[in-house]
């Protein structure tokens, strides 16, 4: 009755009563409890609708899930579709002929260990759907071997081993009436790709236990069942110990000490005897041997000093040779008498300066005491786009002067020195090489002449404006002092400049060397200083106005020791460069020529 009147009121459609649905007729079961079965069987995951019929435009689909879901094999009655899913290709059935008896239970075959897991059956028409879950516990099981390894020790070791297990198994070790060893047991188990487990156990059987059978058992909680192996050890397989096996060791424990003492002492006696028969004879040998070992070891620090020493030549001759280059570039230098300090005096023959102090009193406001040079240098780039580089040498004789400083400096400060009294040389500008109480600067300068041990009497100034670099030289040591790079692409000077405690050194005044014979650096080893007034070196010809200075800026001295252009010269003997019908730069460097002795010295 109660049936009829929820029809009538769906086909009455009271609106005032909640929707009729279907779905409060039928219902779908699965298993209460996990569905258990052996990996490589087939299984029926059940699924029941009630009350059992067949409905139209049904469908029902099988799902496995987890982290998502993985459909397992759908039907519909639309098209006929009865298709598994993927993974499980020929592996799902539905029972399509028991539909109408409510059955909508899967049967999954050949199980594998990925089809563990939850699945959901679901049955849906139009008007209603339905699910139930069902779990699946694949479990697998392995037959188990026993493995006899032999005598260990006093006993027989045994190995226990079974592959292909799931989940998790339990391996035990019993002997007679189910007891279990009262041995050391160590049990390894490992799971490989499959998720199988394979497990393998040693143990040690000793004679001393009543252990007539021992058997191996493994163990699946899931499915509760075991898988055992069994074997019988008799009283003959366990390692006999013979009694006279301990008396045979004693006695050849005995025997070899005895002979031990034996051939130690007689050892003994036959060293102490050589040892007293030692002659004379042996013992010259002895010294001999010693003795030439000894002057092969002298021979051997003989050759290390002399290859130390020859190390030591070589870079001598390197860098005189690069001293012997940077002199080859010699040129005339004179000093302009209108580009100096008014206190300033020079010499004659335009290459020595000395400080003539208006008083004798101690400056008040001292100012630099700088004079310039006449020649210049440039670096220029003509019409035809090729590139002129100058390059020069010049030696000046600093002696025992405390104060001092030498070098280039730009045409911009040479302007300044000619137009006003500076109280000191600008920041820039200006690149030298100096000496103040003492000290040379920069700090590396003093250092190196320091290592020299020789203290520099003549400077060797050579500008290498190819190279932007500007290199000072002991003249006495012929060796490089310092190397500072030259910025710029003004005309450089050089100059000189004293201090004002210059005029009261026991020293000479700063001057400028004259072109001198190559030998030059020997003979100032052994003097010390450079004679002003030496008859082998000709006085340089007066300088010429500054006009005729800047069209020839580094001409070669005039005299008898200036040799001709084709005589010996250097490399890059002569560089020309021409401007607009203007020789910009012109430098030749001939190889100055032996002056011969006069009579006299």
């Amino acid at each position: 009755m109660a049936t009829r009147w929820w029809l009538c009121v769906c086909s009455l459609g009271i609106p005032l009563l909640v929707p009729c649905s279907l779905s409060e007729k039928f219902s779908l079961a699965g298993s209460p409890r996990p569905v258990v079965e052996v990996v490589g069987r087939d299984v029926v995951l059940p699924c029941q609708l009630s009350p059992a019929s067949r409905l139209p435009s049904m469908e029902v689909l099988w799902r496995k899930t987890g982290s998502g879901f993985i459909p397992v094999h759908k039907y519909s009655d639309e098209g006929s579709q009865d298709l598994p899913g993927e993974g499980y290709q020929t592996r799902t059935e539905l029972f399509l002929q028991e539909f109408s008896s409510g059955n909508i239970s899967l049967k999954l075959k050949r199980l594998q260990m990925s089809d563990d897991g939850k699945y959901q059956c679901l049955v849906m028409n139009p008007e209603w759907t339905q699910e139930a879950t069902i779990e699946l516990r694949v479990a697998a099981v392995a037959p188990v071997f026993i493995d006899v390894l032999g005598p260990r020790g006093q006993g027989i070791g045994l190995a226990c081993r079974s592959t292909g297990w799931f989940p998790k198994p339990e391996l035990l070790w019993v002997g007679e009436n189910w007891q279990n060893l009262a041995m050391e047991i160590v049990t390894n188990m490992v799971q490989d790709r499959e998720n199988l487990y394979g497990v393998v156990s040693h143990v040690t059987v000793t004679k001393g236990e009543k252990n007539g059978d021992i058997s191996c058992i493994v163990r699946n909680g899931l499915l509760q069942t075991e898988q055992r192996s069994a074997i019988h050890l008799s009283g003959d397989i366990f390692p006999r110990v013979s009694p006279w096996l301990a008396a045979f060791w004693v006695l050849f424990t005995l025997v070899f000490i005895a002979a031990g003492a034996c051939a130690y002492f007689g050892y003994t006696a036959k060293r102490k005897a050589s040892q007293k028969k030692r002659s004379k004879e042996e013992a010259l040998l002895l010294f001999e041997s010693e003795k030439k070992t000894t002057e092969a070891e002298c021979q051997e620090l003989r050759e290390t000093i002399e290859a130390l020493r020859n190390v030591l030549e070589s870079d001598k001759a390197v860098r005189e040779l690069a001293f012997r280059r940077a002199r080859s570039y010699m040129v005339p230098v004179t000093l302009h008498p209108d580009c100096k300090h008014p206190e300033l005096t020079i010499s004659k023959d335009g290459r020595g300066i000395q400080h003539d102090p208006a008083s004798l009193g101690p400056a008040t406001s001292p100012e630099a005491l700088v004079a310039v040079g006449r020649e210049g240098f440039v670096s220029r780039k003509d019409h035809d786009r090729e590139r002129g580089v100058c390059r020069g040498y010049w030696e000046v004789e600093v002696g025992n002067s405390l104060d001092w400083k030498l070098g280039v400096l730009s045409e911009t400060v040479r302007d300044r020195v000619r137009q006003e009294r500076l109280e000191r040389l600008p920041e820039g500008g200006f690149w030298a090489l100096g000496r103040s109480e003492g000290l040379y600067y920069p700090r590396e300068a003093n250092t190196m002449i320091q290592n020299l041990g020789v203290r520099p009497t003549v400077i060797g100034v050579y500008l290498d404006l190819e190279r932007e670099s500007l290199s000072f030289y002991s003249v006495n040591s012929m060796a490089l002092i310092l190397e500072i790079p030259v910025e710029g692409s003004e005309k450089l000077f050089p100059f000189l400049s004293i201090g004002h405690a210059a005029g009261q050194d026991q020293g000479k005044p700063l001057s400028i060397c004259p072109l001198s014979d190559w030998d030059f650096p020997q003979k100032l080893r052994v003097s010390g200083s450079v004679s002003q007034g030496d008859s082998r070196v000709p006085a340089q010809t007066p300088a010429v106005n500054e006009g005729e200075g800047e069209k020839n800026n580094t001409g070669p001295a005039v005299g008898k020791t200036a040799p001709s252009p084709g005589q010996h010269p250097a490399p890059g003997d002569k560089e020309v460069e021409k401007k607009q019908g203007k020789v910009i730069c012109e430098r030749i460097f001939p190889k100055p020529p032996v002056h011969e002795m006069e009579d006299g010295g």
